[in-house]
């Protein structure tokens, strides 16, 4: 690999990482934490890239979760990427061998809560609504980016918020 792509893939590996160990730094267990923080910090990085955004509420007014739509500039069919960004209660946290909400890098490895699946991919999936942003009028259709945060819950107030809104449109 040339030295040139080299850095490029380590830049953006640090690009999709760093975001992710602020996201495995704010709790966010299901029934136990406020999602406004864990949001907030997913509302600053899409704002700093113009991105556009909005939060979801349940027919109760709960907060549950956050959208990113990207339109395209012509007709097709619309994709949805989905990453829940609430996580399953830490358990006994003596049991852990770090604490469950890390966020370090050790030897490679991401560690934390969320580490491995739910707040990665809200990060890969930002970036991924951030690279079609720009290039959006060539987009068919459009991708829309739910960041869910009661699916841990068991009630999935974002993804029926989602699909509410998607019907009523």
């Amino acid at each position: 690999m040339s030295e040139d792509l080299s850095q490029a893939v380590q830049a953006r590996t640090a690009s999709v990482v760093e975001p992710a160990q602020e996201l495995i730094r704010h709790p966010s267990r299901a029934g136990i934490d406020d999602y406004g923080p864990i949001l907030g910090v997913l509302e600053d990085w899409l704002a700093a890239r113009a991105l556009p955004h909005r939060r979801l509420y349940d027919d109760a007014g709960h907060l549950v979760g956050l959208l990113v739509e990207i339109p395209g500039g012509r007709p097709g069919k619309w994709w949805t990427l989905d990453a829940c960004v609430d996580t399953a209660p830490y358990g006994d946290e003596t049991a852990w061998s770090f604490p469950p909400a890390s966020g370090e890098v050790v030897d490679g490895s991401l560690l934390g809560r969320g580490s491995s699946d739910s707040k990665l991919a809200a990060t890969m999936f930002c970036h991924i609504a951030a690279d079609l942003h720009s290039r959006a009028a060539d987009l068919h259709g459009g991708l829309a980016v739910l960041l869910d945060v009661d699916e841990h819950t068991g009630g999935f107030g974002g993804a029926r918020a989602y699909l509410a809104d998607r019907a009523a449109a």
